[in-house]
């Protein structure tokens, strides 16, 4: 009986990780993923009481055509999660095809590299129990029911656990998506998750550093390398009264005091050095956080992608302005005229203010019906379990 039971579940496992149980269209509306989420409550709910869940090896490395013993029960897992079909046999202990192609369906729905191979990221996912899984995923859908108050419109979703940018129309329908670039992990630098409407784009911008930067990074950097303002086409300025003055970099070391102040300012000019790259996008916030371009290209090909100082950086900026700029985003599709302009800081004000939100979802449904799940990667999952813990205490 205990069998028949462990095989049902598997196999309901798959049909409602495959999609099948959910063959409308999903979409990022809230009320949406609310019900999905329900469905994946009840789901990880049963797979908690069943007790047939088992970790894996924390130091095993399974690669394909590979014969190992731990192979059975790896086989057991996925099909638990519903990425291996339940009539495969679990007694064989080949690494085969089949095993791979599950392997990669759960990377990515975890957000990992799909590559097949069980390393230490893929068995650090594999061994988060069912329990934690529905911790997770109440924990989300709460989320999903406290955006059911925002109207329905169009919006610049941003999913920072996910490091991507999704344009949804007004019913919740993604349109077109994009990697993005977020806030490191530390404190200081960590983008804040945060709604507002985007009014404006800048072209080919000048980049005023923040203080903090100012006084964290370059004044140290000038301390060992001079020439880092000039190469990288930086200019001082020192505020007297509602002017700035340029001023040599020599007064942020004569005048420490100017400079804990706040009266100093490095500007970037822009060019194809300048840390905003070609356009960036503007929302009103007291964080100073904008979406932005970059010249540095070569970080959208890491799988974890927290690298700024807390704006998001944008891997398609040119075809977003596009979409921002076209009141009709069906029939975008390439880049705006508008965006060929080649004057310095060149404002351009969106034909309608478009909403932007930094969201932090760690658990939701896809387009395609599959669950996924993302790392918390702010640590902010976990503050919140806390307080409604000790919420919790303090009413009982």
């Amino acid at each position: 009986m205990r069998r028949w039971f462990y095989l049902w579940l598997a196999f309901f496992g798959f049909w409602w990780a495959s999609g099948a149980v959910q063959a409308q269209t999903s979409t990022f509306a809230p009320a949406r993923q609310v019900e999905l989420l329900q469905e994946a409550q009840q789901r990880f709910l049963s797979l908690a009481k069943s007790n047939q869940w088992q970790p894996v090896d924390k130091h095993l490395c399974l690669v394909a055509c590979e014969k190992a013993p731990e192979v059975p029960g790896l086989k057991a897992l996925l099909q638990l999660t519903g990425d291996l079909p339940a009539h495969v046999s679990e007694k064989d202990s080949l690494f085969d095809d089949t095993l791979i192609e599950a392997v990669r369906r759960f990377q990515r729905r975890h957000g990992l590299i799909p590559d097949g191979v069980v390393g230490p990221q893929t068995l650090e996912a594999l061994n988060v129990s069912p329990a934690q899984r529905l911790a997770q995923i109440e924990l989300n859908l709460k989320r999903w029911q406290l955006a059911l108050a925002q109207p329905a419109q169009r919006m610049v979703f941003v999913n920072l656990p996910d490091f991507s940018l999704h344009l949804l129309n007004e019913t919740g329908q993604p349109v077109w998506r994009t990697n993005v670039i977020i806030g490191q992990t530390n404190k200081d630098f960590q983008t804040i998750p945060m709604e507002s409407q985007i009014t404006y784009l800048v072209l080919n911008p000048t980049w005023t550093v923040p203080q903090s930067i100012l006084r964290r990074e370059i004044i140290p950097l000038l301390k060992h390398d001079p020439n880092y303002l000039t190469r990288n086409q930086m200019l001082v300025y020192r505020q007297d009264g509602a002017q700035r003055v340029q001023v040599s970099a020599k007064e942020l070391f004569s005048n420490p005091a100017g400079v804990a102040k706040g009266i100093y300012w490095v500007v970037q000019q822009p060019g194809p050095t300048n840390s905003l790259g070609k356009i960036k996008f503007m929302f009103p916030n007291s964080h100073d956080i904008y979406l932005h371009d970059t010249p540095n290209r070569t970080l959208f090909a890491h799988p974890v992608r927290a690298y700024s100082h807390g704006c998001v950086r944008v891997q398609n900026p040119e075809l977003l302005g596009s979409y921002l700029l076209n009141p009709d985003w069906a029939e975008t599709g390439k880049s705006s005229p508008l965006l060929k302009d080649n004057s310095l800081n060149k404002k351009i004000t969106l034909p309608a203010p478009v909403a932007v939100k930094l969201a932090y979802y760690t658990a939701w449904v896809d387009e395609k019906g599959d669950l996924q799940f993302r790392n918390d990667l702010y640590g902010i999952d976990k503050q919140e379990r806390r307080r409604l813990d000790t919420s919790l205490d303090t009413f009982h």
